[in-house]
C-alpha cells in the first residue's frame, strides 16, 4: 500500500518558500512610490521656477524696449518707434538689480528691439538627495517698441 504525504506537510514546504517575498514587493512598490513623488514634487518646482525666470525675463524686455529714442520719435511726429539702446540696456539691467536676478544674464539692445537671456541654476528638492545634480533652467525673451493702439485685423 502506497502512503500518500499528508497534505499539510506541502503547504508548510510551500509557505516556507514563500517568506518574505511580501517584504520585497513592499519595499519595491514603496521606492516606486518615492520615485514618483519626486518626479511630481521636483517636476512641479521646475516648472513654476521656469516659468518665474520667464515672466522675469519677459518684464526685463518690455522696461527695455520702453526706452524711445525721444528725437527720433519727435522727428517721426511719432510715427516712427526706435529704441535708445544704450537706455533700453540699462534699464534693463536695472530692473533685473531691483528684482534681485542672481543667474546669468545677457541683455543686447539695437534701434529696433531688446533681448534678454537669463539662465539659472537650481537643485532638485529630492532628487538632490540621491545625487540628482541641479538644473540649468534658461529663457529668452524679446521686445519690440510700440506706440499708439493697435488696430485689429481681420473679422
Amino acid at each position: 500500500m502506497t502512503t500518500l504525504p499528508h497534505p499539510s506537510a506541502g503547504a508548510a514546504h510551500r509557505q516556507a518558500s514563500e517568506d518574505g517575498q511580501i517584504l520585497v514587493l513592499t519595499v519595491v512598490v514603496a521606492l516606486a512610490l518615492v520615485a514618483i513623488l519626486g518626479l511630481v514634487a521636483d517636476g512641479g518646482f521646475v516648472l513654476a521656477r521656469h516659468r518665474e525666470l520667464q515672466g522675469v525675463a519677459d518684464a526685463a524686455a518690455r522696461v527695455g524696449a520702453a526706452q524711445l529714442d525721444e528725437a527720433s520719435y519727435r522727428a517721426s511726429n511719432g510715427r516712427t518707434a526706435t529704441l535708445n539702446p544704450t537706455q533700453a540696456q540699462a534699464a534693463a539691467g536695472r530692473y533685473l538689480r531691483t528684482v534681485r536676478f542672481g543667474g546669468e544674464t545677457s541683455i543686447t539692445a539695437t534701434p529696433g528691439q531688446v533681448t534678454i537671456g537669463l539662465s539659472e541654476v537650481v537643485r532638485p528638492i529630492i532628487f538632490s538627495s540621491v545625487g540628482i545634480g541641479p538644473i540649468r533652467l534658461a529663457v529668452h525673451a524679446v521686445a519690440r517698441p510700440r506706440t499708439g493702439i493697435a488696430q485689429a485685423q481681420g473679422p
